[in-house]
């Protein structure tokens, strides 16, 4: 078993697990006494003093119902803003002297307002009382489309549908380990701890269906992370969560009664809720927990109809009609509640859905259907078919993925490599999968280890033309590509696609991923007609194989239109963005980070075709998206800044690209490596502006900041330490000075362990340029072959980057008249160039890999917002 170093995070195991978000505003701090009381209600509790800043958060809130408590002073002011708002249902006000004519002017207008407080202690005591009710009320059902194979497409609603699925068997499947739960147990609130320890002491197995019932806390939790899918804490729950499984199992068992049962369970919906149930009659739901019902109508009725909630809501009665002979559907009566609790894994089928105009609500009619596990058993070998996964280990966690749970999967798989033996069959796939996480976040080195360490247990364990050693291949690959070292991952890529054709003769989803990630590889390389070639033989695999509008399609699109708009062809490029847009807002009708990358993409453009007010347009529109899309920092916001400021230089207004590149700097250093490529693209577009705006004084003082924090945190001879130290070389006066530091960092370079050769090449490159510009012709000429030599031995003879270099090193020569030299260098120069005679445009762009000037930046990173897609299956 592997060492445990946890990626687990103490805000995920206590936050994000209510149904309710408290919000408490007042100009002044709430009393200690009452922070403590409300805490304990919801331990997610908001407590703000700023209004903006309060209306902000409600706004940005998306999947919990609120509840608001305001002061009489700030009510009016807030409730007009955000009483509309559909996930605020319900408001209390206090005040020390409560004006009942005001009071009533209130609750007139503002028909949230439950009421209004003066004394602390009903103030509490009534919000308790709403939280309970409304605990019964959140809609907990799962839709899924039994009529769909699986194309790796899942809707949300189908992804959460087969993870409760799925559920119990993952966990019974994962070995319990000590060391992980005492580390969730530790980071757990104050108040969890307390009652998990008191829970811990009355618990047995053989009386976890009575504490399930009696002990609300352990029923209100463990609703709670189920319905949230909190995998620290459903692994902290694990063996209560599998014996509550398993008693309701073996009491279903003993069960005599064969007569049709009826139950009810009375809820309030939002009218968006019951449209989309209403548009998916015939489907299989099922609930996100252990799901409570009553055999009481009345009960039920009442429940539905009761005013707790404001008239947005619709009153609903889910109406059961089950029949308890089939052995699909297992559940547990509890006599005294006149409650039934149905199992985690119960699939019901939506019958009909109607509105009695007697009772004045809506009856959801749902009927247990015996015939779904054989059309489960077909939809799953789709999906290893699909995905030549027979895992569901692993497919569990990507379920999380699918969710935009991206912080949960990442823990899932960190627990599996703590917690699974070392030889077990998935430790490679989970290996890879930490590998995605970190690739993911820019640790370019950690995540190469962990996909050479999949590589390497792959290669000892599977036969050489295994589809999962072509996964290997192709994610080693994709990290030397984004480490810029294009040779080797195209070889790396290659050999996959070998593999590929092996295993797939026809067209096939995984053989279209590695034929993409040659294209992006090409395209980086800027042999554009090549990447072009590939991508659109990816896209027109992908069409043959996927559903019309799958998002498989938005990605490559993105892709194809970006090696358009490169080559200049801007009508093409604008055509592929506008389709990929046109699918992502098929396939997601909120906020998406395809959405997001397009809009993006169309924004750029823009800017490349001059039109630069439409373009900032489009790149604040894709900037706001990514702000509502990640909570925190994230490298696609600092990405998006640093376009807008791209405009802002275009557009001449240079505070303004200073201030967005600094932003763009700011956060790239706190979410990627220190290391990272993006983060020396950052240093040296803020210098470009200080060079611009005439501020060489301001451009040195902050590159050799940032100098000295580099060679702190990296140290001296670390490559980008280097980069920026030949940067602010550059903006030394004294030419003197300036050679006698490249010829020291180049020593460095040349003695770096491992080697760096293409930062070798680069600062080559600078030292003849700077020695061509000061007339040294035979200085210039020494360092150009030393150049050429070692591209010779980085790259095949034919490539384009070794001619542009021959054909200078043969000017060189001419210039020093040395014209037999000149003539073989400018002879085998012209044998590559005639291979790309028709590629004018690649070979000028292909210059741009060893030049010192700072478009070399902006194209780099222009060119680094579409995600390779092996790194998303296994």
């Amino acid at each position: 078993m592997s060492k445990y170093s946890s990626n687990l995070n103490s805000n995920e195991t206590n936050e994000n697990n209510e149904n309710i978000q408290l919000i408490w505003l007042d100009n002044s701090n709430c009393p200690t006494h009452i922070q403590s009381k409300l805490v304990e209600l919801n331990l997610t509790i908001q407590f703000s003093i700023d209004l903006n800043q309060c209306i902000t958060l409600i706004q940005s809130i998306k999947d919990k119902q609120i509840i608001l408590i305001v002061s009489m002073t700030l009510a009016q002011t807030i409730l007009s803003q955000i009483h509309s708002y559909p996930l605020l249902i319900s408001v209390f006000i206090f005040c020390s002297n409560i004006n009942e004519q005001q009071k009533i002017k209130l609750m007139n207008e503002y028909k949230k307002i439950l009421q209004i407080y003066s004394d602390y202690n009903l103030l509490i005591k009534s919000i308790e009382q709403i939280i309970n009710i409304i605990e019964q009320q959140i809609l907990s059902f799962n839709l899924f489309n039994q009529n769909k194979d699986y194309t790796n497409d899942l809707s949300k609603d189908s992804a959460s549908f087969l993870w409760y699925q799925l559920l119990i068997d993952i966990l019974k499947q994962i070995p319990v380990n000590e060391q992980i739960n005492n580390h969730i147990f530790e980071t757990s609130k104050k108040f969890y701890k307390n009652e998990i320890n008191q829970f811990k002491k009355d618990y047995i197995k053989e009386k976890s269906i009575q504490l399930f019932n009696e002990k609300y806390f352990i029923r209100k939790i463990l609703n709670q992370i189920l319905r949230t899918k909190n995998i620290q804490l459903i692994y902290l729950f694990q063996y209560f969560i599998i014996d509550l499984y398993d008693q309701i199992q073996l009491e279903k068992q003993k069960y005599q009664n064969k007569q049709i049962l009826k139950l009810y369970d009375g809820q309030k919906l939002l009218k968006t809720q019951l449209d989309q149930l209403n548009q998916h009659i015939g489907y299989y739901i099922t609930p996100n927990g252990f799901l409570s019902v009553s055999f009481n109508r009345n009960n039920s009725i009442a429940l539905a109809k009761s005013e707790i909630l404001s008239d947005e809501y619709q009153s609903i009665l889910f109406q059961f009609e089950i029949n308890p002979t089939y052995q699909e559907i297992t559940f547990v009566e509890i006599h005294e509640n006149q409650e039934l609790i149905f199992n985690i894994d119960t699939v019901f089928k939506i019958n009909s859905i109607e509105y009695d105009s007697s009772l004045q609500l809506w009856k959801i009619n749902l009927i247990n259907d015996h015939t779904y596990r054989n059309k489960f058993q077909t939809y799953f070998q789709s999906i290893k078919n699909f995905r030549n996964e027979n895992s569901f280990l692993i497919f569990f966690g990507h379920l999380f993925t699918e969710l935009d749970q991206l912080q949960q999967s990442e823990i899932y798989f960190d627990i599996l490599l703590n917690s699974l033996p070392s030889d077990h069959e998935d430790i490679a796939s989970i290996y890879n999968q930490i590998g995605n996480f970190l690739a993911d976040k820019g640790q370019l080195k950690l995540a190469l280890e962990k996909y050479q360490h999949a590589y390497q247990i792959r290669q000892k364990k599977l036969p050489n033309n295994h589809p999962h050693i072509a996964i290997s291949l192709n994610n080693i690959g994709l990290i030397y590509k984004d480490e810029g070292n294009f040779d080797e991952a195209l070889d790396y890529c290659q050999k996959a696609l070998i593999i590929d054709e092996i295993n797939y003769p026809k067209d096939h989803v995984l053989k279209a991923m590695t034929i993409e990630n040659i294209g992006g590889i090409y395209k980086e390389k800027h042999l554009l007609p090549k990447a072009q070639s590939y991508f659109l033989r990816a896209l027109n695999m992908y069409k043959c194989i996927l559903p019309r509008n799958h998002h498989f399609l938005t990605d490559i699109l993105n892709s194809l239109g970006k090696v358009y708009c490169d080559q200049g062809y801007y009508d093409r490029a604008l055509t592929c963005y506008q389709k990929a847009f046109s699918i992502s807002e098929i396939n997601y009708r909120n906020d998406h980070l395809q959405k997001a990358q397009t809009i993006e993409n169309i924004g750029l453009l823009y800017k490349t075709n001059g039109m630069l007010k439409k373009s900032l347009e489009e790149l604040l529109k894709a900037l706001e998206m990514y702000k509502r899309i990640y909570s925190n920092e994230h490298y696609d916001i600092a990405r998006c800044f640093g376009h807008i400021g791209l405009v802002y230089e275009a557009s001449n207004d240079l505070n303004s690209a200073l201030n967005f590149f600094n932003k763009q700097l700011n956060m790239d250093e706190k979410s990627l490596s220190n290391d990272h490529k993006n983060i020396q693209i950052d240093i040296q577009w803020i210098i470009d502006i200080y060079k611009k705006k005439g501020q060489l004084e301001k451009a040195f003082e902050f590159c050799q900041k940032k100098y000295q924090e580099k060679k702190t945190l990296l140290g001296e001879k670390h490559p980008m330490t280097l980069s920026i130290f030949m940067t602010m070389i550059d903006l030394y006066d004294d030419p003197n000075v300036k050679i006698n530091y490249y010829k020291q960092v180049l020593s460095l370079y040349e003695n770096l362990i491992p080697p760096d050769p293409y930062g070798t090449i680069k600062c080559l490159d600078i030292m003849i340029h700077f020695y061509i510009k000061s007339n040294a012709i035979q200085e210039a000429l020494n360092y150009q072959i030393k150049m050429v030599d070692l591209q010779r031995q980085l790259l095949t003879n034919d490539h384009i980057n070794l001619a542009l270099s021959l054909q200078k090193l043969g000017q060189l020569y001419e210039n020093l008249s040395k014209t037999n030299e000149a003539e073989k260098c400018y002879k085998e120069s012209r044998i590559i160039f005639e291979k790309y005679e028709n590629n004018h445009n690649n070979i000028e762009s292909s210059h741009m890999n060893y030049s010192s000037n700072s478009n070399l930046y902006h194209h780099e990173q222009e060119s680094n917002f579409t995600k390779s897609r092996i790194c998303v299956l296994l």
